[in-house]
């Protein structure tokens, strides 16, 4: 008896050979993907603009506490009085870290969004022409 085995949505993926569950789509929801990447790419400009302004504003906030600090400490040496300032703006470092580092992942989000946009408008193009090509 001769087994035939089901249809398979799974694809291979070419740099890790894993196994991807994959559907097709058709061109009126590769259209909608499109439209919805690329208003959350729109979106992502003001939104990693105003993530600029907070990483800014926590490295102006950390420039001036360390300062202040420096000038207010009466350790002797100029070493001890920047150790001493380190320690007591020890907190706005981090705050200026991690507003670096979400800064960071908006970025390389944006970055992704933005690929993947483009291979979907890719996709749109060279569909119609592919479909034409085959009549």
């Amino acid at each position: 008896m001769v087994m035939f085995q089901q249809p398979s949505s799974e694809v291979a993926a070419l740099d890790t050979g894993e196994l991807l569950d994959y559907e097709p789509v058709t061109l009126p929801q590769l259209e909608h993907a499109i439209l919805t990447l690329s208003q959350r790419v729109e979106a992502s400009v003001d939104v990693i603009g105003r993530m600029w302004d907070t990483r800014y504003q926590t490295e102006r906030d950390l420039i001036e506490a360390r300062g202040t600090a420096i000038m207010k400490s009466t350790r002797p040496t100029v070493m001890e009085k920047r150790a001493e300032a380190d320690l007591a703006t020890l907190e706005l470092r981090r705050k200026h870290d991690d507003a670096k580092a979400v800064l960071h992942a908006a970025e390389e989000l944006q970055r992704a969004l933005r690929a993947r946009l483009s291979g979907m408008q890719t996709l749109i193009r060279t569909i119609p022409a592919a479909i034409g090509s085959q009549r």
